[in-house]
């Protein structure tokens, strides 16, 4: 049986390895980072921090579930619009202020649907129990049942 030798690249390649490396410096200007971290004043904990805008939302009319008051909420209303969330997500967090205003959009109109949320970091087996595997998850329940409803749409009001 006969041994088939195994393909080496050309080595051309590696002449590159060799070239002298030059930048074009009208491309770039030199920045002198260490002046500019210095010098930059201010308070720099929140470097890293979410820089959008985190305005107030008045979730007046959102209702908090937790494991011990879900079961006994879902009992007394018969539509119940449920959004599983983590407070550190960022879908969730932009999530919160357009479902705060579709509650208070439902209740302004005397409409029979609650809007709840349910911190599911908080609530572990509860979310497990309704098959909630990432943030944010909203369930739709009609006395006390959940409607499969599958919506893959922007999360706007």
């Amino acid at each position: 049986m006969a041994v088939m030798p195994i393909p080496m690249p050309s080595p051309w390649f590696l002449l590159l390895l060799f070239l002298p490396y030059t930048s074009d410096s009208t491309s770039a200007p030199d920045v002198d980072l260490d002046n500019i971290i210095n010098n930059a004043g201010g308070d720099t904990s929140d470097l890293f921090s979410d820089t959008q805008n985190t305005e107030a939302v008045d979730e007046a009319h959102v209702v908090v579930l937790t494991a011990t008051n879900f079961s006994s909420f879902l009992a007394t209303h018969r539509h119940v619009m449920v959004d599983f969330y983590v407070p550190w997500c960022y879908w969730s967090r932009k999530l919160a202020p357009e479902y705060a205003a579709a509650a208070s959009h439902m209740v302004k109109k005397g409409l029979d649907v609650a809007l709840a949320k349910v911190n599911f970091s908080q609530n572990n087996q509860l979310a497990r129990a309704h098959d909630v595997l990432g943030s944010p998850i909203v369930h739709f329940f009609i006395g006390g049942v959940p409607r499969g409803y599958h919506y893959y749409g922007e999360r706007t009001k």
